[in-house]
């Protein structure tokens, strides 16, 4: 998922894990589509979800290179939750909405609005 910061020239990605089961969020990252950020999402990963959860992706070629072979797996039904998270987070959360005037104007207010948002959603569950 991808929203502007500061003008619309500057996307900002915003890289999600999602618990399976219970739908937390349990880390996140924002930046570029690239490997930089797909390190800086499996570094904010809790260390028991790095040593053995089963990892679910899309086939994007970022989570090839950072994520464990053994376990990652590229099934792209497997990742209807967070596709669906993604809608809700749009509809919640204006900053990420193209459109509107609730846009970040500096990438640290942005990540502040992401983290309030993700904490009240996890509260919530």
């Amino acid at each position: 998922m991808w929203s502007f910061v500061g003008k619309k020239q500057h996307k900002v990605w915003i890289w999600l894990a999602l618990e399976q089961p219970g739908r937390k969020i349990i880390a996140w990252a924002t930046g570029s589509r690239g490997v930089k950020t797909a390190r800086k999402l499996w570094k904010a990963l809790p260390e028991a979800y790095q040593r053995k959860a089963q990892l679910f992706t899309d086939s994007w070629k970022a989570y090839k290179k950072v994520l464990p072979k053994k376990r990652h797996f590229e099934e792209e039904h497997q990742t209807n939750h967070i596709e669906r998270f993604n809608n809700t987070f749009r509809q919640r959360c204006p900053v990420l909405v193209r459109k509107t005037l609730s846009f970040s104007k500096s990438l640290k207010h942005h990540n502040y609005r992401i983290k309030i948002f993700i904490d009240h959603y996890n509260q919530t569950l």
